[in-house]
């Protein structure tokens, strides 16, 4: 799975919840709807280890058996995910607590802290039985660890993540005199004499904590997570059979995933539900909103991670806990249509969550493919359509998604954006704005993660890249963007960029602090668009375009920089907008604002569209159709995907002989595609 070989399917499969006679008529079932794969056993710790200290396999055993007989591969899960009563009873230490030191009790799921001594030491005593009992089982193809780290929580306060928390600083910073500067603690008289008296973050009045050590906070909670997750990998790696890969799933905040690939896991995995983009109980969708493709955001961010991943759970029903997560079932064809997303944008395994529908608990209302009658309906008739699609498009196994813009991100902004309403906001307002505008334009673009030792891809790959509000910069991360630009790079910047360092402290300097040599501007004024203003616009050439939230006011330092658009409205009217500086043989453009999706439209006319656009030239396409590009690195052949994500028929023009994969038909003019339909074309060479 995942060789760059085939395109899989797979199911999430729940024995524990069935009678055993269930076991070989369901997996027998699943073969014959294409479905090779099943995940296993993630919320499963009493099945191993019924109580303390006394492990039985022979549930698992007799299961993996059945699966072996009937030719099923299995994804083999970690369950620690949800520690047992028993365990938390006893040693009420390893629960998670509350910002007010409450802890979260037995009930639900994830309610265990990730640095606990006493947790760990239970962790590694399930997982080495574990690895060491059924790596060797035939059935088994690979290993997740865990479930969906930092899902229901990325905030720990237990005594022992203080603790560690105090341990980490330590080993950080060396000194309180260094954490005490780096903190700014003597601000509001802060200041540590003890590091006893170092904590995580505490209820305090207007509930509002030091925002440097908020930020170094959400930097610990990553590396306790990487920590947690690497403790199980190492285990499983001393057992495991040189073919089983090693992967957990999710994509969740207050991690940094680039590393934890890197460092701990073979590849991803992401968990994808479309229909989150319905499930705002009470809500209306804007008119402008993208709906369920809006996922792709998250899959483009998944492939930044890790450009080999899988989907570990695909939407298959309507969705919802309970007490919550309200979402309304696919319609007829969107479950084709969601595979194919996921498809579109690289993965080459896709598992639906789940099979069929549990009869009881929190995710009784959290449908699978089969219902509770466990009758074949409308959406296992869909999943046969797909099983057929899929093996018409077995060429596009591992080829990779294609694209000449892109988008620069950093955990270490997104993390203290989460805290800074100054920045934050308006950094998810200008993602969206120019996801949204990349998405209507048929720009693919891929996300590229950006630190001190480099970037997740090269950038010389990319024609143009925006990095909407990179508030925290370094000299190492301004010295890679300087190197793009004077190869030739085209780059965007918003307001709010440059004027903190790696702690979130303001360095006395011009804003945009760093960024100022590549920019050739600096910000004389700035100011939020207060609830009394009037929408603010910026003129460029014949537009007037939306230059929203936050304004800063440019002021043109070198002689390459061009003011290109002024402020139209406020005490600013008429001062500089945007401007655009010569860097090498590249250019740097400085917007004052933040990006709405009509901003970032006008920005993208600039640009050389046939640089950016690969089917510029071969096919004309309405705004509604999602288009992405598979390329195969070997020879050079490309695969356009087209994703139809409304309820009417779209009408597409083919300007060059093209073969379709899935209807095995040669398009030539205009060819109506059905409502939440696909198509697959071979570009012609």
């Amino acid at each position: 799975m995942l060789n760059g070989n085939t395109i899989e399917l797979g199911v999430c499969y729940y024995p524990e919840h069935w009678d055993t006679s269930f076991w070989k008529e369901d997996m027998l079932r699943m073969k014959s709807y294409g479905i090779g794969v099943i995940r296993v056993a993630e919320f499963a710790w009493n099945l191993f280890e019924p109580e303390e200290g006394r492990f039985d396999d022979s549930f698992w055993d007799r299961f993996l058996n059945v699966a072996k007989d009937c030719g099923m591969q299995v994804i083999f899960c970690t369950p620690t995910a949800t520690p047992p009563a028993w365990l938390t009873e006893k040693y009420p230490e390893v629960l998670n607590c509350d910002i007010y030191g409450h802890p979260v009790y037995h009930g639900m799921r994830k309610h265990h802290n990730m640095t606990s001594p006493v947790y760990l030491d239970f962790v590694k005593k399930i997982v080495e039985h574990i690895a060491a009992h059924y790596s060797a089982h035939p059935a088994i193809i690979g290993w997740q660890i865990d479930n969906e780290v930092n899902c229901e929580t990325n905030s720990y306060h237990a005594p022992s993540d203080h603790e560690a928390f105090r341990k980490y600083l330590k080993e950080k910073y060396g000194t309180l005199e260094n954490l005490n500067r780096a903190m700014g603690t003597t601000f509001w008289n802060q200041t540590y004499t003890d590091w006893e008296q170092v904590h995580l973050s505490r209820y305090t009045l207007a509930n509002s904590n030091n925002p440097h050590m908020m930020l170094e906070e959400k930097r610990f909670i990553s590396e306790a997570a990487i920590n947690y997750i690497g403790i199980q990998a190492d285990i499983i790696r001393k057992y495991r059979r040189s073919e089983q890969f090693i992967t957990t799933n999710g994509l969740f905040g207050v991690l940094d995933n680039h590393k934890l690939v890197k460092e701990k896991l073979d590849f991803m995995t992401y968990d994808s539900y479309p229909n989150f983009a319905f499930a705002m109980e009470g809500s209306k969708l804007s008119q402008r909103s993208l709906r369920d493709r809006e996922t792709s955001f998250n899959l483009a961010k998944t492939r930044s991670v890790s450009n080999r991943f899988g989907i570990m759970e695909q939407q298959s029903g309507p969705g919802g806990w309970n007490t919550r997560l309200l979402q309304p079932a696919p319609k007829p064809g969107q479950l084709r249509l969601w595979t194919f997303q996921s498809i579109a944008h690289g993965a080459d395994f896709v598992s639906y969550f789940r099979w069929r529908t549990c009869t009881f608990g929190t995710e009784m209302y959290w449908h699978g493919l089969l219902n509770y009658d466990n009758f074949p309906n409308r959406r296992t008739e869909e999943l046969l359509r797909v099983s057929e699609d899929i093996q018409k498009i077995q060429r596009i196994a591992g080829t990779k998604h294609t694209a000449k813009f892109a988008i620069l991100c950093d955990y270490d902004n997104e993390w203290d954006g989460m805290e800074d309403k100054w920045h934050g906001p308006l950094n998810r307002e200008s993602t969206d704005g120019w996801f949204k505008a990349l998405q209507r334009a048929h720009i693919p673009f891929e996300f590229v993660n950006i630190n001190d030792e480099g970037t997740s891809q090269s950038l010389g790959n990319f024609t143009a890249a925006v990095y909407p509000h990179p508030t925290i910069m370094t000299p190492a991360r301004s010295e890679i963007l300087r190197a793009y630009a004077e190869n030739g790079g085209t780059l965007f910047f918003g307001c709010r960029s440059g004027y903190k360092d790696i702690d979130g402290q303001c360095p006395m300097m011009p804003m945009p602090g760093l960024l100022a040599p590549l920019t050739g501007c600096t910000v004389e004024d700035f100011t939020f668009i207060g609830p009394a203003d009037e929408k603010e616009y910026m003129t460029l050439g014949e537009k007037k375009i939306p230059a929203p939230t936050f304004n800063d006011i440019l002021r043109p330092d070198f002689e390459s920089c061009e003011v290109l658009a002024t402020y139209d409205g406020n005490y600013y009217n008429g001062k500089p907008a945007l401007t655009k500086n010569t860097v090498g043989k590249g250019t740097v453009y400085a917007c004052g604002s933040v990006f709405a999706e009509e901003t970032a439209a006008a920005l993208l006319e600039l640009l050389p569209k046939a640089e950016l656009c690969p089917v510029a030239g071969w096919l004309e396409l309405p705004e509604e159709i999602e288009l992405t590009v598979r390329t195969n690195e070997k020879n050079g052949r490309s695969y356009a995907f087209l994703l139809n994500y409304t309820a009417q028929p779209q009408t597409v023009t083919v300007q060059k002989p093209t073969k379709e994969l899935l209807t095995r038909e040669t398009l030539d003019g205009t060819y109506t595609m059905e409502p939440y339909g696909v198509l697959v074309l071979d570009k012609p060479q």
